[in-house]
């Protein structure tokens, strides 16, 4: 409830909701327009591809912030107003307290990117589309959003200041983009360095096909994400 008493989440969820509306009203324009010159494709882009790929990328870009200040604030503000030390006298394990603090960033990013997805889900149902690739997509996008929330906390859980802490997600996040789209170390029609970034396994959601490495990229690295922020909880609460 701490995320949803404060201004600027509800700021940034309005920001949200209208740049994703306008984003999906733009492409059904775009594609509308364009159907006279895909008539005479043989190749031409479906639905999928010319609406709802978009959609869903766009989304991704968006919680580059979302994320940056949800998981920012995750553990950072508990140095204000004695947080540790209310963390200190919690009875249950470490694990459980982790694990209900990143399920409610979940929660409450997933408010941001619900209007986009109902949205899509109503197109779906409106048109004869395949479900499998819309499945696929917005698949990746939660685990995207997994991977996100659970790098941005554990960097919270290492900075002291919550300013700074959300400066740094963002930051962070906006260098893995960045490297999905890197040309360097290149070899065997290869990129090595992309393999780093989530962006780029999240790219492999949108296909008709589903990629078992990509999945077990982000489910590995999500849990191994999670027990770092554990031991890092620990290791705070043995030195209080």
């Amino acid at each position: 409830m701490y995320y949803l008493r404060s201004p600027i989440i509800w700021l940034v969820l309005a920001m949200s909701a209208f740049v994703s509306a306008w984003t999906f009203l733009l492409l059904i324009d775009l594609f509308t327009a364009m159907q006279v010159k895909f008539n005479g494709m043989t190749d031409a882009p479906t639905t999928v591809q010319g609406i709802i790929y978009p959609v869903i990328s766009a989304q991704a870009k968006l919680l580059i912030l979302v994320v940056s200040i949800i998981a920012g604030l995750s553990f950072s503000r508990l140095h204000n107003n004695n947080g540790w030390t209310l963390v200190n006298s919690y009875a249950g394990s470490d694990l459980n307290f982790v694990l209900q603090k990143y399920m409610a960033g979940l929660l409450v990013s997933l408010v941001f990117v619900l209007p986009a997805l109902l949205s899509i889900i109503a197109l779906s149902f409106m048109t004869s589309m395949s479900v499998l690739p819309i499945v696929y997509a917005i698949l990746g996008l939660l685990l995207l959003l997994m991977w996100m929330m659970a790098l941005g906390m554990f960097i919270s859980s290492l900075v002291n200041n919550s300013g700074f802490a959300i400066l740094l997600c963002m930051v962070v996040l906006l260098i893995l983009w960045v490297i999905s789209y890197s040309s360097l170390d290149m070899t065997w029609g290869k990129n090595w360095i992309q393999v780093f970034s989530p962006q780029y396994h999240f790219q492999q959601f949108l296909t008709p096909y589903l990629s078992i490495s990509t999945l077990f990229y982000f489910i590995a690295d999500i849990l191994i994400l999670i027990m770092a922020i554990n031991f890092r909880i620990k290791h705070r609460r043995y030195r209080l």
